[in-house]
């Protein structure tokens, strides 16, 4: 639909853009701006953006920089309504366990397109974090898959579904780097290691924006938060962090800058400070890093009151000055919070200029063009129907959390289920529980949840009998313990991370029955399994799996799926350890950091996980062991199904730099294949690391690729595999 108002002005405003130099400016030579970088749009682009910015009045230029957030019991709000017919609101922050109909959505829309002055479209965002309707995996669970491909699919489908209920922004993914279990939202990370969130955050921003973001059926994604959000002390959320700029640079930043290549249009920022400045006011890291070093094009918003936090933080005075702060930083839109309304203030003031409120209102601009909201600011058609939860979708989510569930012990090869056995109980306080879909669960409804129950009972052999009780009969207990959704996510941080004491009780309980055990684990963080290892016969961790709960379960129990599932966050064997993670750097006297009452090895470590057949690594091969440095290490090794089922191993790459000018991480994962090998079958597995991605930053933070020995590792976990030698020969800069 065109709004023939909408053009009128754009076409005004290609007649005036010459006259933009008479737009009002402040003459003072004493105004704090900030560093602004070139915006590199195409000229189309640039030509409509200058156009509309040239005739848009300050209080408009403000209200593009400002989400509201619509989430009250009313679904169409006065106050709401008067702000986007003045053309004040920016983007609408969709809130709501009532969710917009796409009626309401168009109600707003047709306000701001139709009816404000400029015709400026909204965008409208949410929380799609694994999911929108069909519920998929956590994202810590998604990345134990080690397939980027199949979370690349998980985002296109919630892109999918989102998009045609209105959504035009998914509020993920969420990259922080996570290494303290206790943190509620570890949940929502790909784990503890930079290159799995930088391959997995990659992978969600295709599967939003896919190669035209433009189209009907995707998002935008959103990078958050930025940055070192995962760092907080004590594993305590919205707590400071302190983090040195090398572990900034090396550990928090990378996965960003991948997000940002694969053409990301936001980011949002943090809760945490870093080193004393907030991360909503945090210059360098948004402005330098993230705007100039990294030539981000698109717009950063705020979290949730972030910009109000600048008062509780202690940085600002007023909400004057916590406006100019976030805007002089780099943040663009500010969330929920309508400070930025004061910047008109910070503007008389000299505190802002009025070039850093234009760039801001570009970068939104942009965004909604990218997005097609000015072709395309309505949901023509609603085909939610024949989307939610359709049999592909399903299949999708069935697929993933089956592939997502690792098994961590099987004793005696008690899995899977024989196919012979008589009955099944299942039992535990996760048997019938349909809070298995995480804490951010978007629109997904429990009563469309698969039990572990039913779905086990429902895809049982012929004559398989599935009982909720244990009774004389039962052949295997299948027990169902875990963590429920409100013991992580946001401001959910819990001290104890073992399996609850009752639950340990009830499994100890079923002892007296001398059954075999499947304990089935649901969690939404990494715990300390310490407690129950030796209660049962096999350990499957199933995670939060999402609506797809029970097939999948039976899927892997029943043998339908044969597990690869890895952890890529170590699981400690008490909370005494934490941080426990595998990529720590060597101190200088490695035999005395540990405890002397505990291991200081993870209970399961990083990249763990079994399968129902065994494999074998052999004739480890190093094409070039001594390579310049423009190179690429090439290597390959054999490995065999040597057990009697097909299946899929993940092997992984590690390396280490035996000296250099700075102390570096004992291993660090620089590659992984998945392999589908048949029984008795050897492949041979080829690697290619380019000598690029051994960059380190020098003392002024440039990566260079330093010279010297190294050491590489392709193996099944962290702490095994097939040990080689490599040399790089000279020194250059990296950039």
């Amino acid at each position: 639909m065109i709004n023939l108002k909408n053009l009128q002005y754009q076409l005004w405003g290609l007649l005036i853009i010459a006259l933009y130099a008479c737009e009002p400016h402040s003459d003072e030579k004493d105004i704090v701006g900030a560093s602004l970088v070139s915006l590199n749009y195409d000229q189309e682009i640039s030509v409509k953006i200058d156009s509309i910015l040239s005739i848009m009045t300050l209080e408009e230029k403000l209200g593009q920089l400002s989400q509201l957030n619509n989430a009250g019991d009313k679904h169409i709000d006065s106050t709401t309504v008067n702000a986007v017919r003045k053309g004040e609101v920016g983007s609408l922050l969709i809130n709501r366990r009532s969710f917009y109909s796409i009626e309401e959505r168009n109600f707003y829309q047709k306000l701001a397109v139709e009816e404000s002055r400029l015709g400026i479209p909204i965008i409208f965002g949410h929380d799609v974090i694994h999911g929108f309707r069909t519920i998929f995996p956590t994202s810590l669970a998604q990345s134990s898959t080690w397939s980027p491909d199949l979370v690349e699919k998980g985002a296109e489908i919630a892109a999918r579904e989102a998009s045609a209920q209105g959504v035009d922004w998914a509020f993920a993914p969420m990259v922080d780097v996570a290494r303290d279990p206790r943190w509620g939202r570890i949940a929502e990370g790909y784990g503890e290691d930079p290159y799995l969130n930088a391959v997995f955050g990659a992978a969600v921003v295709r599967g939003f924006q896919g190669k035209d973001v433009s189209a009907p059926d995707r998002v935008a994604a959103c990078m958050k938060h930025y940055v070192g959000y995962g760092a907080a002390v004590g594993g305590r959320g919205k707590q400071f962090t302190d983090i040195s700029k090398r572990t900034l640079h090396e550990v928090y930043l990378p996965p960003f800058k991948a997000g940002i290549e694969q053409g990301a249009l936001t980011v949002m920022t943090a809760f945490n400070d870093i080193n004393g400045t907030p991360a909503t006011a945090y210059t360098y890291g948004i402005r330098e890093v993230l705007k100039k070093d990294y030539g981000f094009q698109g717009f950063v918003v705020s979290d949730w009151d972030a910009v109000k936090h600048l008062l509780w933080h202690g940085i600002a005075a007023d909400t004057t000055d916590a406006a100019q702060l976030a805007l002089n930083a780099g943040v663009d839109m500010e969330m929920k919070t309508i400070f930025y309304k004061k910047l008109k203030e910070a503007l008389a003031e000299g505190t802002v200029a009025i070039e850093t409120i234009d760039d801001a209102v570009k970068r939104i601009l942009y965004v909604k063009y990218k997005l097609g909201l000015f072709k395309r600011p309505y949901i023509e058609k609603d085909n939610t129907r024949e989307l939610f939860l359709s049999d592909t979708h399903r299949k999708e989510a069935r697929k993933m959390a089956a592939a997502s569930m690792v098994l961590l012990q099987n004793n005696n090869d008690v899995l899977p289920v024989p196919s012979g056995t008589q009955s099944i109980a299942v039992v535990g306080a996760f048997a019938q529980e349909r809070d298995v879909m995480g804490w951010w669960k978007s629109t997904g409804k429990f009563k469309d949840v698969i039990t572990a129950f039913d779905g086990i009972k429902s895809n049982a052999a012929e004559g398989m009998e599935v009982t909720d009780k244990v009774t004389a009969n039962t052949a295997y207990i299948i027990a169902c313990v875990g963590e429920p959704s409100r013991f992580f996510g946001e401001s959910r941080n819990r001290a104890d991370i073992t399996v609850p004491a009752e639950q340990v009780d009830f499994l100890k309980s079923l002892q007296k029955y001398k059954k075999p055990i499947v304990l089935v684990v649901f969690n939404g963080r990494p715990l300390d399994l310490s407690n129950v290892t030796d209660l049962t016969q096999a350990i499957l961790l199933a995670w939060h799996p999402g609506t797809e709960t029970g097939n999948a379960l039976a899927d892997v129990l029943f043998g339908q799926h044969n597990p690869y599932a890895k952890l890529t966050a170590s699981f400690p064997r008490s909370v005494a350890q934490v941080p426990v993670y595998y990529s720590r750097r060597n101190s200088g006297n490695p035999n005395g950091n540990k405890y002397i009452d505990l291991s200081g090895e993870p209970l399961f470590p990083f990249g763990f996980g079994l399968s129902y057949t065994t494999f074998e690594y052999s004739s480890l091969k190093i094409e070039q062991a001594k390579m310049p440095v423009n190179g690429e290490l090439k290597l390959s090794v054999i490995i065999t199904n040597t057990g009697s089922k097909e299946g899929y191993e993940v092997a992984q790459l590690y390396v280490r730099d035996l000296v250099g000018s700075t102390t570096r991480p004992i291993k660090e994962l620089k590659g992984f294949q998945k392999v589908l090998l048949a029984p008795g079958e050897s492949k041979k597995v080829n690697f290619v690391l380019p000598t690029r991605e051994l960059a380190v930053f020098n003392a002024d933070f440039e990566p260079v690729i330093e010279p010297g020995k190294f050491y590489v590792w392709v193996a099944p976990n962290v702490t095994g595999g097939l040990k080689g030698e490599f040399e790089i020969a000279g020194n250059f800069n990296a950039q």
